[in-house]
């Protein structure tokens, strides 16, 4: 079964480089870059590591007023978050285990524009549990000043970040599961106009594939797809 997935995501990205639309959620760098990959191996949680999530876009029209990216990504645990793998619950009982930054990294993203790296720019980020076994997260990066961005153009949106030293095993908390399989799916990201001109919503991945698997996880659950004023109302 997990070949068979695998096997489905070559013939994705297979599918989708020579349409260069959509957004990617990749590990150790971004698409393009050597050693962008969408597995992210085991994550050393008695050593504290940090998983680093990089989300990029390649949006499907001209826009010449960027302002922000807004992303939504499902954490699909193979464990119930309410209790043996509540490491991943990010919204009760593990939410310091979660930060975002929208820096482009310094290295490993050549070529992608750091929209949202400027001075006065900046982030926001909540989580909300939709089962025992799924997280939702919903991350917002903005800028404060207008950039124009071609169709296709790379650019970075923001970088989710998963601290194991919170978990269990690194003596951090009472926070167990954090070696539970997952596989964490970026759902969409919306790129946000100044003067809220039409944008296409991002669903798809670009150059890569849009999920990442962690902790040997073969299994990425689709969901329904959500606005960001719906999300929002999420955590009223």
């Amino acid at each position: 079964m997990k070949r068979a997935l695998r096997l489905a995501a070559l013939l994705c990205v297979a599918a989708t480089d020579a349409f260069a639309i959509g957004c990617d959620l990749t590990v150790n760098a971004c698409p393009g870059n050597a050693g962008a990959s969408n597995d992210a191996g085991t994550l050393d949680c008695a050593g504290g590591a940090v998983l680093t999530l990089l989300a990029t876009f390649q949006p499907a029209e001209v826009i010449t007023d960027l302002v922000a990216a807004d992303c939504i990504l499902d954490f699909c645990v193979q464990g119930d978050i309410t209790g043996s793998a509540n490491f991943w619950d990010m919204e009760t009982a593990n939410s310091g285990a979660l930060n975002a930054s929208p820096q482009r990294p310094t290295t490993g993203c050549t070529g992608y524009l750091n929209a949202f790296g400027v001075a006065n720019s900046g982030s926001a980020f909540a989580a909300a549990r939709r089962s025992e076994s799924m997280v939702r997260i919903a991350t917002t990066s903005y800028r404060p000043s207008n950039v124009a961005v071609n169709i296709n153009a790379k650019v970075f949106a923001i970088a989710l970040l998963i601290d194991a030293s919170t978990s269990f095993e690194a003596s951090g908390s009472q926070a167990y599961g954090c070696l539970m399989p997952n596989g964490i799916s970026l759902e969409q990201i919306v790129p946000g106009s100044a003067n809220n001109n039409p944008v296409t919503t991002l669903t798809s991945g670009s150059q890569m594939l849009n999920y990442v698997f962690v902790n040997g996880s073969g299994v990425v659950t689709p969901t329904q797809r959500h606005s960001w004023g719906a999300l929002k109302a999420m955590y009223r």
